[in-house]
C-alpha cells in the first residue's frame, strides 16, 4: 500500500512541477490575427485570412484630407495625418484597413510580416491610435504595447504629392503575442507548493507507522 500512494504521489508530483516550469519558462503566447475580418477602405485586394494586398494609384483608393470617406475619417486620424513631414503636396488618395482591439495588455506585441512595392514616393504606414508610423523597408514590423487598454490599429498605403504611380503593399502573417494572465503563474505556484506540502505530509505518515508494517 505505501509503495502505491508513493508511485501515486510521486508521479503526482511530478506532473505539479511539469506544470509549474511550463507557466514560468512559457513567456508569452500568440494567436493569428484573420486579417480577412478587418474592416477596409479603397483598393484592399486580394485578401485572405493570413494575407492582404493594399494598393494606390488605381481607380478604387480614396482620398486623403479629412471629411466624410476620407482614409483620415476612416482610421479616425486628424486631417493631414498621413503627409509625409518631406513631401511637398502631402497625401492625395490611398487604401486602408483596420482592427479594433479592445483587452489589450502591458507587454502585448503586434506583429506582420510586409513587403512595400514601389517605384514611386508613395508611402506605407501603420496606425496605432492618434499616432503614424511608416514603413519604409520590407522587415518584419514589430508594436509593443506599453499601456494596457484598447487600441484601434491601421494599416495603409497613399499616394504622395500625385494621384499616379501604383504601389502596393502586402502584408502577412500577422500576429498578437500576448503575455501570460499572472493568475495563470499562481495558480501553478499555488499546485505546486500544494503538491509539495502533500509530499511531505505522506513522508512523515509513512515515517510514522514504518515499524508496523516492517513487523508484517
Amino acid at each position: 500500500m505505501i509503495t502505491i500512494k508513493n508511485s501515486v504521489l510521486t508521479a503526482g508530483t511530478a506532473s505539479l512541477l511539469s506544470l509549474g516550469s511550463l507557466a514560468l519558462t512559457s513567456p508569452s503566447y500568440g494567436f493569428s490575427l484573420n486579417l480577412n475580418s478587418w474592416y477596409t477602405i479603397g483598393d484592399v485586394n486580394p485578401i485572405s485570412s493570413t494575407q492582404a494586398t493594399l494598393n494606390s494609384g488605381s481607380f478604387y483608393t480614396v482620398p486623403t484630407g479629412g471629411g466624410a470617406d476620407s482614409l483620415e475619417d476612416f482610421l479616425s486620424l486628424t486631417p493631414g495625418s498621413l503627409d509625409p513631414v518631406t513631401s511637398i503636396f502631402g497625401a492625395t488618395q490611398g487604401s486602408a484597413t483596420k482592427q479594433t482591439f479592445t483587452d489589450i495588455k502591458v507587454g502585448d506585441v503586434l506583429r506582420f510580416d510586409y513587403s512595400f512595392l514601389t517605384n514611386d514616393a508613395d508611402n506605407a504606414f501603420v496606425t496605432i491610435n492618434n499616432s503614424v508610423i511608416a514603413l519604409t523597408a520590407s522587415t518584419p514590423f514589430t508594436y509593443s504595447f506599453t499601456s494596457a487598454g484598447t487600441y484601434n490599429v491601421g494599416i495603409g498605403v497613399v499616394d504622395v504629392d500625385d494621384t499616379i504611380g501604383a504601389s502596393k503593399l502586402i502584408v502577412s502573417n500577422a500576429k498578437l503575442d500576448a503575455v501570460p494572465e499572472p493568475i495563470t503563474i499562481l495558480g501553478s505556484l499555488t499546485a505546486l507548493g500544494f503538491g509539495v506540502g502533500m509530499r511531505r505530509r505522506f513522508s512523515r505518515k509513512n515515517s510514522a507507522s514504518g515499524s508496523a508494517w516492517d513487523i508484517q
